[in-house]
């Protein structure tokens, strides 16, 4: 971190970025991994979804292979 003209500013191997630069796109970041996780759980819930239909599908097909006994 330097100080340039009043304002501080962080060096890294690509050159010199404000201060208020990295807070915005922290910040933007940060947003993102919000809306990562949100979509990350919305995809972990419609699996369950799909794995309980899968089974009474599956379970569904099995009574229909069965020969009903008399």
């Amino acid at each position: 971190m330097i100080r340039i003209g009043g304002q501080s500013m962080l060096l890294n191997s690509t050159g010199v970025i404000a201060k208020s630069q990295r807070e915005e796109e922290s910040a933007l970041l940060r947003r993102k991994v919000e809306e990562l996780n949100k979509n990350t759980a919305r995809l972990i819930v419609e699996a369950g979804k799909l794995i309980q239909e899968s089974k009474q599908l599956s379970a569904q097909v099995k009574s229909l292979e069965t020969p009903a006994r008399s």
